[in-house]
């Protein structure tokens, strides 16, 4: 991806987070307002209590992005994993992204690729246009495949459906 549609897409998602974001997490677009300011002490502040008292899908995907990216923190794969999976498993499909990706170079987690085949699968289900492309790139022996798509039938099943905090019928 090209630097300017990489900054493009990254405003757009901060800005669709901030639009669907309830009222009620004023809290949490403080946070998204600190991150985008790069103020990453206090989007820290916002989003540590928020993933963990909360369990606030979109706080865990930030602070798993701070933890892979070192903005605020010390990078820290195995952490952003652990946060990323978190949210990943809320049916975010920016962070189902990031774990297929984490898989594919076992960043914080161990290479498998039929784990990541599985992970991009769900955020492909999801929409994301980075995992279909991920998914297009990627190369599995015939078992591995069938293995994967096994696992990602499983995983859709479980996380390939649109979050209750942006979904329109709330």
């Amino acid at each position: 991806m090209r630097p300017k549609s990489r900054v493009f897409f990254r405003r757009l998602l901060l800005t669709g987070v901030l639009l669907a974001a309830p009222a009620a997490h004023a809290d949490f677009n403080d946070g998204i307002a600190a991150f985008a300011a790069g103020d990453y002490n206090k989007a820290m502040q916002v989003f540590q209590p928020l993933a963990t008292t909360s369990n606030h899908a979109y706080a865990q995907y930030f602070l798993g992005r701070m933890y892979l990216e070192g903005r605020g923190v010390e990078r820290d794969p195995a952490e952003a994993a652990k946060w990323l999976r978190k949210a990943a498993e809320q049916s975010v499909k920016e962070a189902q992204y990031q774990m297929g990706s984490l898989y594919v170079r076992g960043e914080g987690v161990p290479k498998d690729m039929e784990q990541a085949y599985a992970w991009l699968s769900c955020a492909a289900h999801l929409g994301s246009p980075r995992a279909q492309e991920a998914l297009a790139g990627l190369e599995l022996s015939a078992e591995e495949k069938t293995a994967a798509d096994k696992l990602a039938e499983e995983l859709i099943a479980k996380y390939g459906k649109t979050p209750a905090s942006t979904s329109v019928t709330q």
